[in-house]
């Protein structure tokens, strides 16, 4: 995989801001990859633990479990007061085996926080657009926000927050299919985001990942 290209390229201000459903005690971060947002809980005094198939990590303070995501997970019962599953969810078989377990390890009270691709099966397809995702092999599942929130629920979480993020800039998109000079793309941007802005053009749901947060019931 290139690292230059999409979630190994760095950090994500909206991951790092997810962060902050976090409760303090151990978290678990599993797919962890390069262990970016496994080493931000661990500056704010967490005990964090990472999983994946091949260890990346660099950072010591984070102890990583190698090997294939899959039940049962190899730790306690509620050990851990946080668990992170970015871009990881959307990969896993069997699903409902998977969250039985998140839900097992993960302490009452304890907070679960995802982020999966967004299922953007509208109208972008019809005119051949669409996300990198979309021809993602890996995935064997896609999930719009409801379908999301409703399968974490059915485990016993409930939904703190569930929204669309990284909706597409339009104005940029669009303005990008005109033959012209450069200042005839930048008129149309500025034609779309003012029609954007009063209302002409809207599509919200044109976002390429769905973030959550939930807690575990008692």
């Amino acid at each position: 995989m290139n690292a230059n290209i999409g979630w190994e390229s760095g950090t994500s201000n909206v991951k790092l801001a997810a962060l902050r459903w976090a409760v303090a005690g151990a978290a678990l971060d599993l797919g962890c990859g390069r262990g970016w947002y496994a080493a931000a809980l661990a500056d704010r005094g967490f005990a964090v633990t990472g999983m994946d198939q091949a260890n990346r990590v660099e950072d010591a303070r984070v102890r990583v479990i190698e090997g294939p995501i899959r039940p049962p997970l190899p730790f306690p019962d509620c050990a851990f007061t946080t668990v992170l599953m970015f871009d990881i969810l959307e990969h896993l078989e069997p699903e409902a085996e998977i969250l039985a377990e998140v839900a097992r390890v993960c302490a009452p009270g304890g907070r679960v926080i995802v982020s999966v691709p967004h299922a953007d099966d509208a109208f972008l397809p019809d005119y051949g657009l669409t996300y990198l995702h979309r021809i993602d092999r890996t995935h064997v599942r896609e999930y719009t926000p409801r379908q999301l929130a409703a399968r974490l629920e059915s485990f016993g979480f409930r939904t703190l927050y569930c929204r669309l993020e990284g909706q597409a800039r339009l104005p940029l998109v669009f303005a990008e299919f005109l033959r012209g000079p450069r200042w005839l793309k930048t008129l149309a941007q500025y034609a779309i985001t003012a029609l954007q802005k009063i209302g002409v053009v809207h599509a919200p749901q044109v976002a390429g990942d769905i973030h959550w947060a939930g807690e575990r019931a008692p």
